[in-house]
């Protein structure tokens, strides 16, 4: 079955099904105009009035019936109802051909009726159960062939040929819509998969976005801080070193968040913090969302822990823009392509920082040249 069969249709089925209907409405709703109006010309004599009554009854239900179609859905109970009163209107239009049909067209086939049947058969198969469907089919079937027997006895025969090929074009109607739906609803599926799929690597994705951002934090602020204070490059420096640690159980715990709005302050505060003296110069104020503040503020930290630990400098240069944070050295700088794969701040609390929010980070250096890392983003 088309409609009904399920209550929740994807969206693939659902457009199939509609067009299907509408594309039948149309259709019959044509045969039924053309049909009539051929019947009419063609009316026995005698029969005239008789002949336009029915037709036009028939016209009418059939336009009502198309709209029907068109407008859709229904519910099981409707689909069944609206094919059962289409059968009824079809069965008076063929046990009163003897009125409607000359009796040549009987025999050829060729009268309004049998091509109305014909249509209408296939109609059904798209908005009915299989076995209510295939009775619809039966039953107007039979109906076209008493009505048949009536008109013109001696070419009952031709005219059994002819009815005898609608319950075919039911079957097929039938065999082809099940098709179509199996089709579209194999379609639904892979769709529902490919989304479970693309939420599944979203998830992932975002999770390894925290980690990434934790890890690299962790990196910032604990972990270097331990490390220094492992290597004694902090010296007797216990006033920094406690600070410092409580800078870093500050970022660990999240307190650390820089608003929306002027994120000057909270870079300042990282240049103050710094062990290295630094020539700033900034605007009097940075606006900024808070995702890349709080980017840039990280990778600030970890350029100027780098300059620290590994330039040979006391000293670095920082120039705060609208639109850059660049941070230099006169040290002894690194050839970027020989940086250890196990050595992951550059990578992770610089670059990576940058990209995941929407920003670049451009480190320039070469050995005995310094260093340059430029934090950039766009602006508005």
């Amino acid at each position: 079955m088309v409609s009904g069969e399920h209550p929740t249709r994807g969206a693939v089925e659902e457009q199939l099904t509609r067009a299907a209907q509408r594309i039948l409405a149309v259709a019959r709703a044509v045969v039924a105009l053309v049909g009539g109006l051929l019947g009419v010309m063609s009316a026995p004599a005698g029969h005239e009035l008789r002949t336009a009554v029915i037709v036009i009854t028939v016209v009418a239900w059939s336009l009502l019936y198309g709209r029907w179609l068109w407008r859709g859905p229904q519910t099981d109970l409707t689909w069944a109802g609206l094919a059962w009163a289409d059968v009824a209107v079809l069965a008076v239009a063929g046990l009163t051909q003897p009125w409607t049909v000359p009796a040549v067209s009987i025999g050829n086939g060729q009268g309004w009726v049998i091509t109305l049947v014909s249509v209408s058969v296939v109609v059904h198969q798209w908005h009915t159960r299989m076995a209510p469907g295939l009775a619809t089919a039966l039953a107007v079937t039979a109906a076209f062939l008493v009505g048949a027997w009536w008109t013109t006895p001696e070419l009952w025969v031709g005219a059994l040929a002819i009815g005898a090929w609608t319950p075919v074009q039911a079957v097929l109607s039938r065999v082809l819509a099940t098709l179509l739906v199996q089709g579209a609803r194999i379609a639904d599926a892979q769709e529902t998969r490919a989304e479970v799929a693309r939420r599944d690597a979203a998830v992932a994705e975002a999770v390894r976005a925290d980690e990434r951002a934790y890890n690299a934090m962790l990196h910032d602020t604990a972990a270097t801080t331990l490390l220094m204070v492992g290597l004694g490059e902090v010296g007797s420096n216990h006033a920094w070193v406690r600070a410092q640690a409580a800078r870093d159980l500050t970022a660990l715990a999240g307190e650390a968040e820089t608003p929306e709005g002027d994120a000057l302050p909270a870079l300042l505060e990282v240049v103050t913090a710094s062990r290295v003296a630094v020539d700033l110069s900034a605007p009097d104020i940075l606006p900024l969302s808070p995702e890349i503040a709080r980017a840039v503020r990280g990778a600030l930290r970890e350029a100027l822990n780098n300059v620290a630990r590994h330039s040979g400098e006391t000293s670095a240069k920082v120039i705060i823009t609208a639109e850059s944070v660049v941070i230099s050295d006169r040290g002894r700088g690194f050839r970027l392509d020989a940086v250890p794969e196990r050595r992951r701040g550059v990578a992770n609390s610089i670059v990576e920082r940058l990209s995941s929010a929407g920003g670049r980070a451009v480190i320039t250096s070469a050995p005995g040249e310094g260093t340059t890392v430029r934090l950039e983003w766009d602006r508005g």
